[in-house]
């Protein structure tokens, strides 16, 4: 794919720089702007760090496809194959290349349509932003929450997930639904304030059980059973003024956000 500055080379990274200055400038939330760039790390990892953007054909892209949608699952590798189609998309509409490599990109179906509540931006931000995080509970759900809008996981992945199963900005989730094990990735943001959790807040939760695994502990060490979290997520949300979330409803609206932008 060739382009008008045909005396620079346009790496990913510039390029992906270019397009969330714009998502910002267009006043997208922090959130949903961070989760392209997630996704752009993701595609980072396939194409290279100095290749030239121009170089990339529709071959390249197709290849990207199967190697993302061997690792992850069919919900997340449409969310990384569309940021990746809105970049090449911004990135020729303002002419830093002259052919949109993703054109005609074969998309995976999605298993679970987006019907339903959708939260906005703004109720995303003043649901995760509702905890008190000066409080070991308090910081357990605040980490919780950017957790599930950064990774999209389903409850009853969240809730089996253990501490050892993160990486430097992913999480290993085992025989989840369909019963593949994946990689999953964090968001930086995320898995900051999850870090943060696990070295001021887990501790004081799982001395009341000794040898703790779980990632996500009640206030007494104890897991998560599936109707206290549904109950707890519940809870969080109506302290943002929000009814009835439910971790499908993060899902949702993650997946709408993304692909909004």
């Amino acid at each position: 794919t060739l382009s008008r500055e045909a005396d620079r080379i346009l790496t990913l990274r510039s390029g992906s720089m270019a397009f969330l200055e714009h998502l910002h400038l267009s006043g997208l939330s922090e959130a949903t702007i961070k989760a392209h760039g997630n996704a752009h790390r993701q595609f980072e990892k396939f194409w290279g760090s100095e290749r030239d953007l121009r170089e990339a054909t529709p071959s390249d892209l197709e290849a990207y496809a199967l190697a993302i949608r061997s690792r992850v699952s069919r919900e997340t590798a449409y969310l990384y194959l569309a940021s990746v189609r809105n970049l090449f998309g911004f990135l020729a509409q303002s002419q830093r290349i002259l052919l949109d490599p993703t054109r005609g990109l074969p998309m995976p179906k999605m298993n679970e349509r987006l019907t339903g509540r959708i939260l906005s931006r703004e109720e995303m931000k003043r649901l995760v932003e509702a905890p008190a995080s000066v409080k070991p509970t308090g910081l357990r759900d605040r980490a919780m929450l950017e957790f599930l809008y950064s990774t999209g996981l389903r409850a009853s992945e969240n809730r089996s997930v253990k501490g050892v199963d993160l990486r430097e900005d992913s999480i290993f989730v085992s025989a989840g639904k369909g019963w593949k094990d994946r990689l999953v990735p964090v968001g930086a943001h995320a898995m900051a304030w999850v870090r943060k959790y696990l070295r001021e807040a887990w501790p004081k939760m799982a001395r009341y059980r000794p040898g703790a695994e779980l990632l996500w502990l009640t206030q007494w060490g104890k897991p998560f059973g599936e109707i206290l979290f549904q109950q707890h997520l519940r809870k969080l949300g109506r302290g943002a003024g929000i009814e009835s979330l439910t971790c499908h409803m993060i899902r949702r609206s993650m997946a709408t956000h993304l692909l909004a932008a």
